[in-house]
Order: structure tokens, then C-alpha cells, then sequence
């Protein structure tokens, strides 16, 4: 399979990460993975009471609390927008996913073929007739499995996506829902009119370090999805 690349149009590129405290074995490698890719790298420390010194003298990235932009947690991601002197590829990444050398490359040159007018990603669901539980009645394509065609898709996960700034100027401060990105961003994508699309890639392009963490968000929606379900909901709505 052939993997496209390309010069995103000369714009500059950049990632950014919200870490979990107790993630930071996860999370370093990520970043060593994630910081030669990109023109700078955003990170965001979620519940950590100091920077870890990893982070000391490092060039081209930017170490934020998340907690001083309140409970945004892995929202405070998208807060690098805000931050941003010209429209920017943005790669969003997670603490818990192996990323490949040409990982940036990629998806920047996916997103050069669609004229930058979508939010591509690895990780992807397809929201399923009766519409009644996000958990249940969706068609998932995992971000570890292989995908020979690109695929239009509802929702995608957000740690796994890539977009343009300025056709994506999102303001997470202003979601009615702070745990729940996919969702607020495939409603704001829907709301502009981007599409979102999975790309192609060989299976284990992307390898989880861990899964099922019991932090994690997707925990607590297989516990109580009705709020991702009322968004689901909402989400769907806007293709009418």
C-alpha cells in the first residue's frame, strides 16, 4: 500500500497532547516519537503537581497546566488554537498510542488531497441505526487495524486526528462537554461542513501502548453512555 505524503501547502506543523498524570512513561515516548515530526509540540498536564524534568530545556514545545483553564482535562488540547500566529496543520495525539516515523507526514499529505477541508484520522465509528447507544450502535474501525480505502465516518477519535487550524478554529472552553472530543468535535466539523475521513494504512500502522486503562474516558462512557447518546443524537441532527 502505498502511503501519500506531502508539503501541506508550506503551512507549519504542529502537535499537541493532554497527559495524564501517571501516564508519563506513555506519554514520554509519544513525545519522542511525536517532537521530531513537527515544527513545535503543544502539551498540556493534566492533574500533575510539577513539569517532569524530561521537559526541562526541551526547544519547540510549550508546557501548559490543564487545570488552569479549568476542568477541560483532555480538552485543553485544542487550547493551542488559540495560540497559533498562522493556520497550522495540528496533529492530536495520546499519551497511550505508538506513533511511526512518517506518522505527520501522512496525514498532512491526506489532508493536502482533500484541499485541507476535512478532519482525518486512524480511529473511526460509523453511528448505526436504532441511533440509541453511542457503545452499542456503532460500527467501529479501530486505529490498530488495517484500512485499504479511506472511509467517511461520523465520529472520529480524536487522539488519532488532523486537521487544519483555520478551516478549524475550534474554542473548547465554550463545549457543553469536556469528556467528550470525539463528539464535540465531529459536531463542530459538521457544523463547518468538513467532512470527517479515516484514512487508509496497513494494519499496526498504530499500536496502542496500553488499553482499557481505568482512567480512561472510554471507561466511564461503557459504564453510562446516555450523555454521548443524547449527543449522538444532536450530532446526527445536523445532517438534515
Amino acid at each position: 500500500m502505498t502511503m501519500p505524503t506531502g508539503s501541506s501547502g508550506g503551512l507549519p506543523r504542529v502537535a499537541t497532547i493532554a497527559t495524564l498524570a501517571g501516564r508519563t512513561e506513555g506519554f514520554l515516548k509519544v513525545l519522542a516519537a511525536i517532537r521530531p515530526q513537527v515544527d513545535h509540540v503543544f502539551v498540556y498536564l493534566d492533574g500533575y503537581k510539577t513539569v517532569p524534568s524530561e521537559l526541562a530545556g526541551l526547544d519547540r514545545v510549550t508546557v501548559r497546566h490543564a487545570e488552569q483553564h479549568g476542568d477541560l482535562h483532555a480538552a485543553s488540547r485544542f487550547l493551542c488554537l488559540r495560540e497559533l500566529a498562522r493556520p497550522s496543520v495540528v496533529v492530536v495525539v495520546d499519551d497511550d498510542i505508538a506513533y511511526p516515523s512518517d506518522y505527520v507526514a501522512y496525514m498532512a499529505g491526506v489532508l493536502e488531497l482533500v484541499g485541507h477541508r476535512a478532519v482525518v484520522g486512524v480511529h473511526g465509528r460509523i453511528l448505526m441505526p436504532p441511533h440509541q447507544s453511542y457503545v452499542n450502535d456503532t460500527t467501529l474501525i479501530h486505529f490498530a487495524q488495517a484500512l485499504e480505502h479511506p472511509r467517511h465516518v461520523h465520529v472520529l477519535g480524536t487522539g488519532t486526528c488532523a486537521f487544519v487550524s483555520s478551516h478549524f478554529d475550534v474554542d473548547p472552553r465554550r463545549w457543553d462537554q469536556t469528556d467528550m472530543n470525539d463528539l464535540m468535535v465531529a459536531i463542530e466539523a459538521q457544523r463547518r461542513g468538513l467532512p470527517r475521513i479515516a484514512v487508509s494504512r496497513p494494519a499496526g500502522w498504530l499500536r496502542p501502548y496500553a488499553e482499557n486503562q481505568p482512567d480512561s474516558i472510554w471507561a466511564r462512557a461503557q459504564a453510562d453512555d446516555s450523555e454521548r447518546s443524547r449527543c449522538m443524537r444532536a450530532l446526527l441532527r445536523l445532517y438534515a
